[in-house]
């Protein structure tokens, strides 16, 4: 009669016997201890045998692992913060020209589509009341048109200057007495 020897008999052992003594098993081999192990990692550094003492030394080297990445990771943000301050410094006069190059392409862009200041000046001239005079007109950097126009009726003044389609988007910015009239800003924005 055959027994069915299972899984004992592909792990390669022996099913008991009763009656008999367990056979000897094979002596497994010695492992080396963890302290061991981490004895020969360090390059043979010997670590102490006692109990107390290898929770000490075990201890130490846990907390030293979150400790030398702080430390490491201090050191890289330092490393790189030089790197980038380098670059800052190599780089700032381009950045310099590229903004200076924006500014004049907005300055021109603007002043490209408006009329010029002769026809400023005409256009002006045919909206106004005949007691009305131009004291200044100014072109800003961003290509918005400032004007200050004296008069007796301010509200007068800026209904005139709005009527004329070409100022339509000018408002009024303020309004001063001088010796005789009345002085009123008025400013157009860039488009």
């Amino acid at each position: 009669m055959t027994l069915g020897l299972g899984p004992l008999h592909r792990l390669g052992r022996r099913p008991m016997d009763a009656g008999k003594p367990d056979p000897e098993a094979s002596p497994a081999p010695a492992a080396d201890s963890l302290s061991q192990r981490l004895s020969a990692a360090l390059g043979g550094m010997r670590l102490p045998q006692d109990g107390w003492a290898m929770a000490a030394a075990f201890g130490a080297l846990i907390a030293a692992g979150p400790l030398l990445t702080l430390v490491g990771a201090t050191l890289l943000a330092g490393q790189e913060k030089r790197a980038s301050l380098v670059l800052e410094d190599k780089l700032a006069p381009r950045l310099q020209a590229e903004a200076a190059a924006r500014t004049a392409r907005a300055a021109l862009a603007n002043a490209a589509g408006r009329a010029a200041p002769g026809e400023v000046l005409e256009l002006l001239a045919g909206v106004l009341p005949a007691e009305a005079s131009l004291t200044r007109i100014e072109r800003t950097a961003d290509g918005g048109l400032e004007l200050d126009v004296t008069g007796g009726d301010p509200d007068a003044l800026r209904a005139a200057i709005r009527r004329a389609p070409e100022f339509a988007g000018m408002r009024n910015t303020s309004q001063r007495r001088s010796d005789a009239a009345m002085i009123v800003s008025m400013r157009e924005d860039a488009r």
